[in-house]
């Protein structure tokens, strides 16, 4: 498979999701091909020629131009994700497994049939997985979660671990991975360090509800409602689970 760049990605976004929405790495992140899909019929069902059939030949031509585009940025896209999906898995199993126990990763599904998957799911998968959001809003809300939380940099810096020069070398380094990847490699942090600080982090990050009730799309109640319901679902396959805890973190 030909190696796809993420501004290639970029631009596939664009085209499918349109440009009044923010992309970002979060959202290329958190996009799943089953999100991917849904936009691509969405925007195909806009642009098909066969809506415009009795246009003039000039608005036929351009039609069938952007119906085009929408076809390549949706292949390019999905083969981006599982370019995606098959490096992290790569690297995980390079983290974790020895040489000798390493086998050919699978990407993991994220689809919404209207089927809820048997597994515990967090609270965005939920939502999406029962069709109260759109994948659009769920990729919304988890690039605003992940953007409240304070960079792990500067809470390196504040604790005393990384200096201002520490944190420009960590992120002009060209090896793939995040910051505290990057920084463990380079012996600027310890892999203890890296646990403290995305801890902090995650406990610093605000509550996803906290985006569904400021943008109006569930009141407080409605989402204890769901996060009881969320709780109820995660208690057959995990007995130890706690949906308040869970939805702090998530």
């Amino acid at each position: 498979m030909m190696q796809i760049s993420e501004n290639e990605a970029f631009s596939a976004c664009r085209v499918l999701f349109g440009s009044d929405l923010q992309i970002s790495r979060d959202f290329l992140r958190y996009l799943q091909p089953a999100g991917a899909q849904s936009a691509f019929r969405q925007m195909a069902k806009k642009t098909h020629p066969d809506k415009h059939h009795n246009a003039p030949e000039l608005v036929k031509s351009r039609q069938s131009q952007l119906f085009q585009d929408v076809n390549q940025a949706h292949k390019l896209l999905q083969n981006y994700l599982r370019q995606r999906d098959l490096f992290a898995a790569r690297a995980t199993q390079y983290r974790s497994r020895p040489a000798s126990q390493r086998s050919e990763p699978r990407p993991r599904p994220f689809t919404s049939n209207g089927k809820i998957p048997a597994r515990p799911l967090q609270f965005g998968q939920y939502l999406y997985y029962r069709g109260l959001i759109s994948f659009r809003t769920l990729a919304c809300a988890l690039v605003w979660q992940r953007q409240q939380r304070p960079v792990l940099g500067q809470i390196a810096q504040r604790w005393g671990w990384l200096a201002s020069a520490d944190v420009r070398q960590i992120l002009n380094c060209r090896i793939r991975g995040r910051f505290g990847e990057r920084a463990e490699h380079l012996g600027l942090l310890n892999t203890l360090q890296v646990r403290a600080l995305l801890l902090h982090q995650r406990t610093r990050q605000l509550k996803l509800g906290t985006y569904f009730i400021e943008q109006g799309i569930f009141s407080a109640e409605e989402l204890e409602r769901l996060l009881a319901c969320l709780a109820a679902h995660n208690q057959q396959y995990r007995h130890d689970y706690s949906y308040q805890a869970y939805y702090y973190h998530h």
